[in-house]
């Protein structure tokens, strides 16, 4: 008796706190979503995370308020994010160098990309492009590359991060096939960017839709584009890996909650992003594709899927930054 008793008030207890979570997911939001993006206005990253702010700050009935925080390789928002209360009202959008790559690459972190973020929806992947001046003595990046071997430090590279794309490539290079890059840091990927256009560097790897852009008015060139085959946007760049380089690498971006945040607030909020944004085709066209993204798996994909896809790229970046013998710092 006392064992069928027990049994019925566990199934009550679990039946209210599942009515409890449910009244949440539902009355949520009841006040404004503070968002904190890590990419800098204008970039990719910006512009999915405008994207998700205005699709959900349509349908949810509270405005979701971007604070753009970048700086330190992302973790500046993803700090603000993880120390705010888990209740769904404070939320941060990170890319993969971000979440993934800087365990890599940092012997120390002020938290954890898995134990201390809940992952809410991946936005795309971002297709990049090695782009360099347009009067650049090589016309793709094998070219670069060779020209690189013969004349040490004599290209300019524009890096943004340690854990950036472009700092892997050239410790790849320098470590791997022994060609030297003159390594010109900057603190975010428009600035190294803005920095080919004005011919302050040579080359750097930037966001594909953007660069396909100035490339039409002659302004930089394509040397080579990092998706798995030739982009339409691009059509007669290679490949990176056509261009003989073993490593490969796409950023993507995704949104994420403080741990601990209600699960069925991290649904909803899955749900109604997916169906809002991710496909709606007016505001995937303008805050996605334009720019070079890619709606691809696991993308409108449950956050199980995600944080899923997260565990295998952070092992992916894991190997590739001990192939370009990168030791963290």
């Amino acid at each position: 008796m006392n064992n069928r008793i027990g049994l019925i008030i566990a199934a009550s207890v679990s039946l209210c706190t599942a009515g409890f979570h449910t009244a949440v997911a539902q009355s949520y939001p009841v006040k404004p979503v503070r968002m904190f993006v890590s990419s800098p206005p204008g970039g990719p990253g910006d512009l999915a995370a405008r994207g998700f702010s205005q699709a959900l700050s349509g349908v949810m009935g509270q405005p979701f308020v971007i604070e753009t925080r970048p700086g330190a390789d992302g973790m500046i928002a993803g700090e603000a994010c993880v120390r705010s209360v888990p209740d769904g009202h404070s939320l941060c959008v990170l890319d993969g160098f971000s979440v993934a790559a800087n365990p890599a690459v940092r012997l120390k972190m002020p938290y954890d990309t898995v134990k201390d973020l809940d992952p809410v929806a991946h936005l795309g992947a971002l297709a990049a492009a090695v782009t360099s001046t347009a009067d650049a003595p090589y016309n793709n990046f094998a070219e670069m590359i060779e020209y690189a071997r013969q004349n040490p430090n004599k290209v300019k590279w524009a890096t943004y991060g340690a854990a950036g794309s472009p700092m892997l490539y050239m410790e790849w290079l320098r470590n791997v096939r022994k060609v030297e890059l003159f390594n010109v840091p900057y603190k975010t990927a428009p600035a190294a960017f803005q920095a080919v256009m004005s011919g302050e560097v040579d080359a750097t790897i930037y966001s594909l839709g953007l660069t396909a852009q100035q490339a039409k008015g002659g302004k930089v060139k394509v040397l080579a584009v990092n998706t798995n085959s030739r982009h339409p946007m691009a059509p007669a760049a290679p490949t990176i890996r056509e261009s003989g380089i073993e490593v490969g690498v796409i950023l993507w971006f995704g949104v994420f909650a403080p741990a601990g945040t209600p699960k069925d607030v991290v649904r909803r909020l899955n749900a109604e992003s997916t169906k809002n944004f991710l496909n709606d085709p007016g505001l995937r066209e303008k805050f996605l594709t334009a720019s070079g993204m890619v709606v691809q798996d696991p993308a409108g994909g449950p956050p199980e899927a995600f944080a899923e896809f997260i565990v295998k790229d952070k092992a992916n970046y894991a190997t590739l930054f001990k192939l370009a013998k990168v030791e963290p710092q």
